[in-house]
């Protein structure tokens, strides 16, 4: 199994800032999440936006987060490094995209170099 190194992108905080007593299990739960799918060939994953960071894709899929509720995660994952790039609540298809390319817009995300 390999280690992965989870980084909280800027897109996370509102949801962060809404659920502050959940945040560390709201971690947990993500981590485990995206690990499993990505053992697991990730099925339950699909392909979030057509932007790229450093030439990997932005995956997004559904997960539900306890207290927290239902939400959509967005990701990239380059070798043991997950950026994860935005949770919402927000869980229809067309305003989650629009969302997501909203926080894309003008930020330079990377992937820290080892």
């Amino acid at each position: 199994m390999m280690l992965l190194k989870f980084h909280y992108e800027r897109g996370c905080k509102t949801f962060f800032k809404k659920h502050k007593n959940e945040q560390k299990i709201i971690k947990q739960l993500i981590d485990q999440a995206i690990t499993k799918e990505l053992a697991t060939g990730m099925t339950k994953v699909k392909i979030a936006a057509m932007t790229r960071i450093k030439g990997k894709s932005i995956y997004e899929f559904r997960l539900n987060l306890k207290k927290a509720g239902s939400a959509r995660v967005a990701f990239a994952v380059k070798d043991e490094q997950v950026l994860v790039l935005l949770i919402t609540s927000n869980l229809q298809k067309d305003s989650f995209s629009h969302e997501l390319e909203t926080v894309l817009k003008g930020s330079h995300y990377a992937f820290n170099s080892n």
